[in-house]
């Protein structure tokens, strides 16, 4: 009897193979795009590299093996497969090169976006504190023109001192020089020739503008100091102070002189920061000149 060749590469064989290439195919088409299932899809389809290398093993072999129709067919069946498979490895490689980039695009976004997060934080406090010195200057207007609007019914002449510090007291005085030197300060408050207004420690409540007033119903024309200091019994130790100087608040011909803003300590030497001369048509910046201090605290 005729030998017959065994041929040991039929039909089971070539479907084992044509399965695993299609369960690839399907992974490939029904997993969403560029998912955390690509890692998973590649390595899988890397795997075929391995079997390519086998189908071409196989093919070789085959050849030797068995009859030439069978080899026909199972060769074609093989050639479709390394087609395939080629075709996956290319796309393997564009899907890396997609994940590649997708991280890297990835990476700068989550840096734009945390750039972004921290410019909007910056912002932010940057509104919050334009808001606060819009009400604070809102307030120190406020308070400012009803001020000014009393001196200018009040007054021909006059000194305003703001400071910020809701908790700091601070005191203001002037010094007249000429033949008989007076000085005008919190415990001798109302000389002819100029007036304190009421002290901060009467009328300030927790929100109120901050400032002392010295105004001049009737010119008298002299050279004059102003000064101011911490009060001792102050709650606050320091205060920046702004001090203006207004000839004939509201008026036509007002003129205006503005100082500061300075810096003032509790327990420090009075500030003279402003030595004038007054006249009835208005005031002059002059070089400092001390105030003339007496046997006690100023002059009487």
């Amino acid at each position: 009897m005729a030998k017959k060749d065994i041929n040991i590469f039929g039909t089971s064989f070539l479907d084992l193979l044509s399965g695993a290439l299609a369960s690839v195919i399907i992974l490939f088409v029904i997993v969403p795009k560029k998912t955390s299932s690509d890692v998973e899809i590649i390595e899988k389809v890397k795997e075929l590299e391995v079997v390519a290398t086998e189908v071409q093993d196989l093919t070789a072999k085959l050849k030797e093996s068995v009859p030439k129709d069978v080899f026909k067919e199972i060769a074609q069946e093989l050639e479709d497969l390394r087609r395939k498979i080629s075709q996956l490895k290319d796309k393997i490689r564009e899907m890396e090169d997609d994940v590649r980039r997708m991280t890297e695009e990835n990476t700068t976004l989550k840096e734009q976006v945390a750039a972004q997060a921290e410019e909007i934080e910056r912002l932010k406090q940057q509104l919050r504190e334009a808001q606060a010195r819009a009400a604070q200057a809102e307030r120190a207007n406020t308070a400012a023109s009803t001020v000014e609007r009393t001196l200018g019914v009040f007054a021909k002449f006059g000194i305003l001192c703001r400071w910020e510090q809701t908790d700091t007291d601070v005191d203001m005085g002037v010094q007249r020089f000429g033949s008989e030197p007076e000085q005008c300060w919190r415990m001798h408050a109302s000389k002819k020739w100029g007036i304190l207004g009421e002290d901060v420690r009467e009328r300030a409540t927790d929100e109120s503008e901050r400032f002392e007033l010295f105004y001049v119903p009737e010119i008298y024309p002299e050279v004059y100091t102003a000064w101011c200091n911490v009060y001792s019994g102050s709650i606050g130790k320091e205060a920046n102070v702004t001090a203006t100087l207004i000839y004939h608040p509201g008026k036509a011909d007002e003129q205006r002189y503005e100082i500061g803003p300075f810096h003032i300590q509790q327990n420090a030497p009075h500030k003279c920061f402003v030595t004038f001369q007054l006249t009835s048509n208005g005031f002059t910046v002059l070089e400092h000149r001390e105030p003339i201090w007496g046997t006690g605290k100023v002059v009487k």
